[in-house]
């Protein structure tokens, strides 16, 4: 058997059975189940790795090194929580009489397919299928955030489609300069687009046209992944997505585009030395924390306050692998599993906390949010303290390897402009955080909020605050072993 086969078609045959519709309870235990399946399948495949063996099905297409067995795992345990969360948020939606049978095919289908192209991404040594997975999350994600068939949620899901369509021409158009530039060399059929092909023939590629083609990828994938500043259309997404499926785009599509990210920077690196496509990234990452700043201060809506969060930590990312280096790689590497293991809590919470106030406004869900929802609003300060990268958790050691790796390295003065954005970034989403949980009571200004219950949704956020308070005093020795063969990858592209 080809564990790494079934890693796939488990949320495809999921997505499947999700779609034909059917009773309520079926589709619950449907989703639960194939989605619990699929990461323990994602475990597998990742201990085979690290077992000593290289996965690998469909001749060389799919395949497995230590950067994939990262992501695999990542998205695999994000597709899981969302999953769970999912049925939690239907139910409580489903009470409010806000839920179709439309509706509900439509999650219970898009949802696990769109963790099968998550892996899919993953997994992908061929720059094609890479690509056409990138597209399926992104015709997942444009009905998932028109979800609600609101005039807004389809202004945000169009808005998506043109801005994630006009990146996905970027990268196509990118693919097939790195492809010219290799002028033969890769030989013909779907294998020609192999990246460990590329990596073989890097040093022949043509420098002028390998340049366009890397920078043609690297804006149309970090479109996707939202770097500044083709970031606009996150804000709006975020808003109208269902908090279940606003956690897949947010750390879902953010890791695998930044898995694409980084397999352009090794053909890059390989073919004429890291400094060209590091330098687009670290200039990119910096633009991105730098965009995050003011919008931040100015925030008016929860969940557009979680995107302008996302667009700091992908930019954080970008900056460590620009920085270069193995500090770098490590302590971006390090930071995307954190993120990964932390935003599913910011999400749930705030989903809940919109969910119970009947609206994602500041205005509407008002200040002094704790004495009201106190297990929701507890649970956002706990997702604000780990999330701005306050010790002792582990987003503070991830940034801080980072900024070692650039005063140790050439790049002191964007260092220090890194340094000075994280410092106003944690001040603004604390000032955010501390006026919607902390601040006066607002009396009748703000909605009334239903009771809080500790139903499926209220569970799965308490779990996943229970995985990233643990992780930061404890990370499994195969997932730290995981970061450390990613970097391996990154650091000299093997």
């Amino acid at each position: 058997m080809n564990l790494l086969v079934w890693t796939l078609a488990a949320p495809l045959m999921t997505a499947v059975a999700g779609s034909l519709g059917g009773p309520r309870r079926w589709n619950e235990a449907t989703l639960i189940g194939g989605l619990s399946l699929t990461f323990a399948l994602c475990l597998g495949t990742a201990g085979q790795f690290l077992g000593g063996a290289i996965p690998t099905a469909f001749g060389n297409t799919l395949r497995v090194d230590g950067l994939s067995a990262l992501v695999l795992v990542l998205c695999g345990f994000v597709g899981w929580v969302s999953g769970l969360y999912g049925v939690g948020y239907l139910r409580r939606n489903d009470a409010g009489g806000f839920l179709t049978p439309r509706m509900l095919r439509e999650f219970y289908g898009l949802v696990p397919a769109y963790v099968f192209a998550m892996l899919l991404v993953s997994v992908s040594n061929n720059l094609g299928i890479l690509w056409i997975a990138v597209e399926l999350t992104t015709l997942a994600s444009v009905f998932l955030v028109a979800f609600h068939n609101r005039d807004t949620s389809l202004e945000a899901a169009w808005k998506f489609l043109v801005l994630g369509s006009l990146g996905l021409g970027f990268a196509l158009l990118g693919t097939v300069l790195l492809f010219a530039s290799a002028q033969g060399r890769l030989g013909e059929g779907m294998s020609a687009l192999e990246w460990t092909r590329f990596m073989r023939v890097a040093p022949s590629l043509h420098p002028f046209t390998l340049r366009l083609g890397v920078v043609f990828a690297l804006i149309g994938y970090g479109t996707k992944a939202g770097l500044a500043p083709m970031h606009t259309w996150k804000p709006d997404a975020y808003r109208e997505a269902p908090s279940a499926t606003g956690v897949l785009m947010a750390v879902g599509m953010l890791n695998g585009a930044l898995y694409c990210l980084l397999r352009i920077h090794l053909i890059s690196k390989a073919a004429i030395g890291a400094d060209f496509s590091a330098g687009l990234l670290l200039t990119l990452g910096l633009l991105s924390v730098l965009v995050a700043m003011p919008f931040l201060l100015i925030q008016w809506n929860l969940k557009r306050l979680l995107a302008y969060s996302s667009i700091e930590h992908v930019g954080i990312m970008a900056v460590g692998i620009g920085l270069g280096g193995e500090a770098g790689a490590f302590g971006a590497l390090l930071h995307m599993t954190y993120h990964s293991l932390a935003k599913p809590l910011a999400f749930f919470s705030a989903g809940t906390l919109a969910q119970l106030h009947r609206s994602s406004d500041f205005d509407k869900i008002g200040s002094g949010t704790l004495g009201r929802t106190p297990v929701a609003s507890g649970l956002f300060l706990l997702a604000a303290v780990i999330m701005t990268g306050s010790p002792p958790f582990g987003m503070f050691f991830s940034e801080i390897t980072i900024l070692r790796a650039g005063f140790t390295g050439p790049h002191t003065i964007a260092t220090s402009v890194f340094l000075g954005a994280l410092v106003v970034l944690f001040c603004g989403f604390w000032y955010q955080a501390g006026r919607m949980t902390l601040g006066p009571d607002p009396g009748r200004n703000a909605n009334t909020p239903e009771p809080e219950v500790v139903d499926l949704g209220m569970a799965v956020a308490l779990l996943t605050a229970l995985i990233a308070v643990v992780s930061a005093f404890y990370l499994p020795a195969p997932l730290t072993a995981l970061i450390r063969a990613a970097t391996k990858v990154v650091g000299g592209g093997a």
